[in-house]
């Protein structure tokens, strides 16, 4: 039996302990799908806490029992690459898990969780820009690839994703 985790709204306090988190999970989790120095580049930029999704209210954190960070993600109705949707369409947003607690449900809880309130929400389909090395963890969450892509994350600095897209 899995122990019983906690997910709730991010806030920006919450900044210290999601940087730890991407700090602790991006470096272990992409080197087989991305080259050392591609992660050289991309590590700086993808292991920060964006203020403005842990401000949103759309994006939640997973915690242990004992109040530990071990899970994050989300979604916005807010493009992250364009800032700009269409209606009835939203995005997964940042999604991460601790090394430590890999396949047990965590990712799986707060795409659910995101997913459920994104309906609620009134949206009908969500975008998500996957890692290589999560694109098998959305296609058993329903999503389809729809093409590689590229993201820019700061002049010079390119970062292999796959665009997926699901109904919801």
């Amino acid at each position: 039996m899995r122990p019983p985790i906690h997910i709730r709204r991010a806030m920006p306090g919450d900044r210290s302990a999601v940087t730890q988190l991407f700090r602790k999970s991006y470096p272990q989790l992409l080197p087989d799908d991305y080259s050392a120095p591609t992660l050289r580049a991309v590590l700086p930029h993808i292991t920060m806490a964006q203020p403005g999704l842990l401000a949103c209210g759309t994006y939640y954190l997973a915690q242990d029992d004992q109040g530990a960070v071990i899970g994050a993600g989300g979604w916005t109705d807010v493009s992250p690459a364009r800032g700009v949707s269409r209606e009835g369409e939203g995005h997964i947003r940042h999604v991460a898990t601790h090394p430590s607690h890999l396949r047990r449900g965590i990712a799986r809880d707060l795409i659910e969780h995101s997913l459920s309130a994104a309906r609620d929400f009134g949206l009908n389909r969500m975008h998500c820009m996957s890692t290589l090395t999560a694109r098998p963890f959305y296609e058993e969450m329903g999503f389809e690839a729809v093409g590689e892509i590229e993201l820019t994350l700061a002049p010079g600095v390119h970062f292999p994703a796959v665009q997926m897209i699901s109904e919801i």
